[in-house]
Parts: structure tokens; C-alpha cells; sequence
């Protein structure tokens, strides 16, 4: 049954808008010229080292010439370091410096942290009725927004 009520979409609206302040694609390091699209690349590069332009490109629905111009500011900011492929030479493979590391780490943290705060005030069974809600919403919304495949 799909609720089709202007009242819903607009309380659902101000609950994302609620939601967007706690800050999840934004990191607490002042000093630190990183955009969210950097931090998904940075996310991306710590899950998967050794990846390439297109597989990145590819895991976050990038263009190749848009993932380049992303990886070159962080290796600019010495966060990513660039190393030839070993199987093919033609190649470039990125994996994150001790600096992004760190800097990758204390983002994750800080989000986990928000988190937190956002279920602190949920039982462990509504915790878990939310997530189960979201995920079949997400879900029924259609694969665009499917959680990537590991």
C-alpha cells in the first residue's frame, strides 16, 4: 500500500532535512580540504586498495575523467598514493598513505559517533525495526539506491 499523502511526503521531507544536520557527509577536521566526493573516494580506496580509476568509477556511479580529477586532489593533499599495476604496467592502482589512513579512520569515527546518537534513544528491537524499514524502503525505491555490492 503506498501512502500517497501530501502530509507524509512533507514530515518525511523534514525528517530527512533533520537528518542531513547531523552531518554524515561532512567531517569534524577543520584543517583539512576534503569535500564529501573526496571522502567517498577515500572510503572507497580504504575498502578496496589497490583499485583503479574504472573500478571506482564503477563502485560509485562516477565518471573515469570525474574519479581522476578527485584521486589527483587527494594525492595533492597526500591522502592517496598512486603505484603501477604489477599485472599491467599501463595501469594505476590507489591506496590511501598513512595520512589518509588516519584521516579516513577519524571520519568513520566521527560518523559512527553520530550514529549513535541518532539510535541512542531507540530500543535495540525499534533500532533494528527502523533499519528493517529502511532497507525495505530503499529497496522498493529501486536498485539506484541498493548498498553496493562487497
Amino acid at each position: 500500500m503506498i501512502d500517497e499523502n501530501p502530509l507524509t511526503e512533507e514530515r518525511f521531507f523534514e525528517l530527512m532535512k533533520m537528518v542531513r544536520k547531523l552531518g554524515l557527509d561532512t567531517h569534524p577536521l577543520e584543517n583539512v580540504p576534503v569535500s564529501p566526493a573526496q571522502m567517498a573516494l577515500l572510503d572507497f580506496v580504504a575498502v578496496y586498495p589497490g583499485c583503479g580509476v574504472q573500478d571506482i568509477a564503477k563502485g560509485l556511479g562516477l565518471t573515469p575523467p570525474t574519479v581522476s580529477v578527485g584521486v589527483r586532489k587527494l594525492e595533492e593533499s597526500g591522502l592517496v598514493e598512486r603505484k603501477p599495476n604489477p599485472i599491467d604496467g599501463r595501469s594505476l592502482q590507489f591506496f590511501l598513505t598513512r595520512r589518509g589512513q588516519l584521516l579516513q579512520r577519524q571520519i568513520q569515527d566521527s560518523h559512527r559517533n553520530k550514529i549513535r546518537r541518532l539510535l541512542s534513544g531507540l530500543t535495540p528491537q525499534e533500532q533494528e525495526m527502523l533499519l528493517g524499514l529502511l532497507e525495505k524502503a530503499l529497496s522498493a525505491a529501486g536498485s539506484e539506491f541498493s548498498a553496493p555490492a562487497g
